[in-house]
């Protein structure tokens, strides 16, 4: 549903090269309940979301499902970590993914990247603009002292409801919980992996993250519900051979 949304489809294509790779087969389940009533549909997987550079090295990842509208905040703010990486070099993105890694640990929040125009020419023309990576309010105080106008609403942030604006549905406060967690302790993980690990790619990314971060390893032929099915009745390596 995230990808069939208009804002996000349209968000997408506009500013990034979108490629899209599925790694497993689609799970399929079918149960029997007897006198020729069967069930057979897929089981829902998990997402993640990979921002590369033009050579394939992981620049940033958002885990898992969203709500649409915090989905299209953040690829804003993948969207202007491009240009940061590329305009302020590898150092600088370390020291981003170890900055957002603390924040997430101590504050449970991120830092965002902030575009700041650089003003106009004595002909009036524009100087163009600086992605900086600040605290929200920091960025509000210094622009305040300057006198200088800057972009410094929060981009980014989970929405936040209201005691009005609560989930209409019972999936809807599933995905806003997912959403929340996705921003938190995931991301948390993520950013302390790319700080330990510059330069890597996907490939060399997706079964520690799917295991470590999503909780679906890909290697586990039952997606984590071998107990759940077999309970105690199969060893791993015997579930390993039901499964080939």
């Amino acid at each position: 549903m995230l990808f069939s949304n208009d804002r996000v489809a349209d968000f997408i294509n506009r500013h990034f090269e979108p490629v899209w790779e599925s790694v497993r087969p689609v799970p399929l389940v079918r149960i029997d309940f007897g006198a020729g009533n069967v069930v057979t549909r897929t089981l829902h997987g998990n997402i993640a979301t990979y921002l590369t550079d033009a050579d394939g090295l992981v620049l940033d990842i958002l885990p898992g499902l969203y709500d649409a509208e915090t989905y299209v905040s953040q690829l804003e703010q993948l969207r202007r970590l491009a240009t940061y990486a590329s305009t302020q070099g590898s150092e600088a993105l370390a020291e981003y993914h170890q900055r957002q890694a603390a924040s997430l640990k101590t504050k449970g929040q991120p830092e965002y990247l902030h575009r700041i125009s650089l003003g106009t020419s004595i002909t009036g023309r524009e100087m163009g603009v600086k992605i900086v990576l600040e605290p929200t309010r920091r960025l509000q105080a210094r622009s305040a002292s300057l006198r200088r106008p800057s972009e410094v609403r929060p981009p980014g942030q989970p929405v936040r409801r209201g005691a009005t604006e609560q989930p209409s549905t019972p999936s809807d406060k599933l995905l806003a919980q997912d959403t929340q967690v996705n921003e938190t302790l995931r991301r948390q993980m993520i950013h302390a992996y790319l700080a330990e690990h510059p330069g890597a790619t996907p490939n060399r990314m997706t079964k520690w993250l799917y295991r470590e971060v999503l909780k679906a390893d890909l290697d586990d032929p039952y997606l984590g519900l071998g107990k759940l099915l077999f309970g105690n009745q199969l060893t791993a390596g015997e579930a390993g051979q039901v499964a080939r």
